[in-house]
């Protein structure tokens, strides 16, 4: 490889932001299993619902709408998360068309 290939590559790349590559080197080191997904609802959920059943077996409608309230805040919370997650949907989306963008200059591979 000579010295002008390299420079070739580089002008080949997507100009990122400082904020798209931030984003690019968190989603590529982070964890979205379906089973760390499952498990991180199942633990949010666990608990006001176990305390939701004991509170329908000792016939305590406080026990219960405690649970229900814990559960309404953590639907809240879901909904918020998404909300502040919007963002970097947005900023993935500006990536990714980026991305799509050089490869159709480039041609399409087979």
């Amino acid at each position: 490889m000579n010295a002008s290939e390299g420079q070739d590559d580089r002008e080949c790349r997507p100009d990122f932001t400082d904020e798209e590559i931030r984003l690019i080197r968190l989603w590529s080191v982070s964890d979205v299993s379906a089973g760390w997904q499952l498990s991180a609802q199942v633990a949010y959920f666990a608990t006001p619902a176990v305390f939701g059943i004991y509170g329908l077996a000792a016939g305590s409608i406080v026990i219960v709408g405690v649970a229900f309230i814990c559960m309404l805040l953590l639907l809240s919370w879901g909904l918020v998360s998404t909300w502040r997650d919007q963002r970097n949907s947005i900023l993935m989306q500006s990536i990714c068309t980026k991305i799509a963008a050089m490869l159709k200059a480039g041609g399409e591979r087979n």
